[in-house]
């Protein structure tokens, strides 16, 4: 910013000095008085908001708290350990002054916030790089894919945030997400904000966003692990191929398959890295930014009590030798939690948070939305990782295990996870067994990319192959899972083996894998694959369905022995009755299905939930919607349904509600459709939910023109999943039709 005839004015008012008061004007009056205040108005948050090393907030700070335009405090800042901090508030004075010199100042960035979701980091102000950010709009105006890329510290995410602050002003939404190896589409949709039902169908995400003005952002894409390259490569082929406007931030210039507008960027031109720089230093600047090769993150790393290197060298060398070369012991105790950490956390799940603000006060740490969560520059992590032995890496992985196996939930099991996979243990098949219920569904990305690293390690353990194999074909990644079984004799897997037959639509080898059943010893998993088999098969039909398939269900039922268990007995028995009383319905055969429902009112109660669903399904089913008896049923079914307790047997009604109602009243449907709590039935994640979720799909494709093909899509793909083919192939003569 050039000094205008404004600053003469008094009182004598520099340029860093309004970079400053215009910065600490967008935080409220109200944080004078709070205890717990926000990193961003601590000096190190201000040194970042500014762009500038903290050193060069010294001189311009002390200016404005003795023109009571500033004024400083200690409180507890947010996020970084119990030990208080000193902060900074702009006085009514600075705010009178701020207004004075108004075109002089940077335009204030918080009137735009609404416009950024997702994980968008706390702007900075920005010095040159006007090529660069000129590039980026010219092809954000174009429709053109952005690939900005370049080394660690170079600024990448910086000159982002800057452009897209301006094209938030001018009422474009920005989605911005920070990716890592155990990120997958649908954890990248979330963390950008997109509110939208799971989609299997990725291309799916690019026709929800078509014709909207809106910016993605996806930050560190060479983090993205080989298990999900190929699912992100087909979403950014769609967004290109439906015009959707997207920017990719990362080191390497990988293609992804599309075509992109690169933007390389390098160091920064001396005239503007020194401006990175404490002011007071004068022509001294210039040797700085010589010998640091104008990179902005080496040049924020400097200190004047540390030795300058006497001629340019490279920045990893610079980073080795003098910044850790010279920094405490304290310091480097600090850092060794971060060097073996995946992606950022809270400070406060750190091992030793206290640490955190010594490692910020040395501007070693990275920053997330909001300051929410933190980890290493990533150019100091790997510059102070590789010079470590293996035993010490191995050291900080034990150590790492014991921290966050103390903590019971889904973050601290994938990061311990991720340790005992990352030290070679070979009986990591276990601990991941353990925690499969409760990541599977919650952080299926993640657990995908841990089951895939884990078996690099014990690819020829069996119980770990099927159990990834399993997730793969639960997240419709069948080419995934027959990697996966590759190699192993035909008899192995068997249950595995047939989803995929079923999911691939082979009748002919559905046929040949059945008798491989009866070879299964295992009398509990044997019976567990029958109706497994069973499930999907009813769940399958429709009201093409021939004889034959009706009698190959009857027929599979017949197989199936009940235990010699008389509680399990009973639980199987009931199971039997509830298949035979399905398939009596699909069949049309009301009088089997209220003799069979019958039965169960003998071995249970009439409030049982299961009795109350079945009752109510039976009576919808056989309800002629030409009868005036149909409305009672309908009103009733839906009272039912909204008391029912049970989130399946009510989502299994409200749908059949849907169906029901489709021809003659598509509005009312349409509103019992959108009751559906849909997220907490993919949250349960088992295959009798995973079938409910594709017939919501299927039934979702009725009411909204406008996305009818990605719901017929997303049906298809989910009914195949689930072992549905017939379904899948119905849906899909639906969709060409379309």
């Amino acid at each position: 910013m050039q000094c205008s005839q404004g600053l003469s004015r008094v009182p004598m008012v520099t340029p860093a000095m309004l970079r400053i008061l215009r910065w600490l004007d967008e935080h409220p009056a109200a944080l004078e008085s709070a205890w717990d205040v926000p990193r961003s108005i601590s000096l190190e948050g201000i040194a970042d908001g500014v762009g500038v090393v903290r050193s060069a907030l010294f001189q311009p700070m002390s200016a404005l708290e003795e023109k009571d335009l500033i004024h400083t405090r200690q409180a507890h800042v947010l996020g970084s350990g119990r030990r208080k901090r000193k902060v900074c508030h702009i006085t009514k004075n600075g705010r009178k002054v701020l207004a004075e010199y108004a075109e002089d100042a940077p335009e204030p960035r918080a009137k735009t916030s609404q416009n950024m979701n997702g994980q968008v980091p706390e702007y900075t102000y920005i010095h040159g790089r006007r090529g660069e950010a000129e590039s980026i709009r010219l092809a954000f105006e174009q429709n053109r894919p952005i690939h900005l890329r370049g080394m660690p510290g170079i600024g990448k995410s910086t000159l982002a945030r800057s452009v897209v602050q301006n094209l938030a002003n001018e009422g474009v939404t920005i989605n911005w997400v920070q990716l890592d190896a155990y990120c997958d589409v649908k954890e990248a949709m979330h963390r950008m904000g997109i509110e939208a039902p799971q989609i299997l169908d990725v291309e799916g995400y690019a026709s929800l966003l078509e014709q909207q003005e809106v910016l993605l952002v996806f930050v560190n894409v060479h983090s993205i692990s080989s298990r999900h390259k190929a699912s992100f490569s087909n979403l950014f082929q769609s967004l290109e191929h439906r015009k959707v406007p997207f920017m990719l931030i990362g080191r390497d210039r990988d293609t992804f398959s599309i075509e992109a507008e690169y933007v390389e960027l390098g160091p920064l031109e001396q005239e503007y890295a020194v401006e990175l720089l404490d002011s007071e230093l004068g022509e001294t600047r210039n040797s700085i930014v010589d010998t640091l090769g104008g990179h902005p993150l080496a040049i924020l790393l400097y200190d004047a009590s540390t030795p300058l290197p006497e001629t340019n060298q490279d920045v990893r060398t610079y980073v080795e030798q003098v910044v850790l070369g010279e920094a405490s012991s304290e310091v480097h105790d600090a850092m060794a939690p971060f060097l073996v950490l995946p992606f950022p956390v809270p400070a406060s799940r750190m091992p030793r948070p206290d640490n955190v603000p010594l490692l910020d006060d040395h501007t070693l740490l990275r920053w997330g939305a909001k300051d929410s969560s933190m980890e290493m520059q990533h150019l100091i992590r790997n510059v102070c990782k590789s010079s470590l032995e293996d035993s010490e890496v191995d050291a900080l992985h034990v150590s790492a295990i014991e921290h966050w196996g103390k903590q019971d939930d889904a973050l601290a099991s994938i990061l311990e996870l991720h340790h005992r996979i990352q030290r070679g243990e070979t009986d990591v098949s276990g601990h991941l067994s353990l925690r499969a219920n409760q990541l599977m569904s919650t952080y299926s990305g993640a657990f995908a990319t841990l089951l895939d690293e884990a078996l690099v390690i014990e690819n020829k353990n069996l119980e770990l192959v099927e159990l990834a194999a399993q997730h793969a074909l639960n997240r419709a990644e069948v080419d995934i899972a027959k990697h996966y079984i590759e190699g192993f004799d035909a008899s192995k897997l068997v249950n595995i083996r047939l989803q995929i037959a079923q999911f691939e639509g082979r009748k002919d080898a559905i046929e040949a894998l059945l008798p491989l059943l009866e070879r299964v010893e295992n009398k509990d998993q044997k019976l567990r694959m029958q109706l497994s088999i069973l499930s999907r098969s009813i769940d399958d039909l429709s009201p093409n369905s021939n004889q034959e398939e009706f009698n190959r269900i009857n027929r599979l039922i017949d197989q199936v022995h009940l235990p010699d268990n008389e509680h399990e007995r009973q639980l199987i028995l009931t199971t039997v009755v509830v298949m035979r009383h399905a398939l009596a319905l699909e069949q049309g055969d009301y009088g089997a299905a209220n003799f069979l429902l019958e039965q169960l009112k003998g071995i249970a109660t009439t409030s049982d939930p299961l009795i109350l669903y079945l009752a109510t399904k039976t009576e919808l089913k056989a309800s002629d919607s030409q009868s005036t008896h149909s409305a009672l049923v309908l009103r009733n079914a839906e009272l039912v349904a909204n008391q029912i307790q049970q989130p399946l047997y009510k989502t299994s009604l409200l749908l059949l509600l849907c169906e029901q109602l489709t021809e003659t009243q598509l509005h009312r449907a349409q509103l019992i459709h959108e009751q559906i709590d849909i997220h907490s039935i993919e949250a349960m994640g088992t295959p009798s939910a995973r079938r409910l979720v594709a017939k919501w799909w299927e039934q979702k494709a009725m009411f909204d023109q406008e996305s009818r093909v990605l719901a017929l899509r997303e049906a298809i793909l989910r009914y195949r999943s689930v072992g549905c083919p017939n379904r899948a192939r119905s849906l899909s003569k639906r969709l060409h039709n379309v």
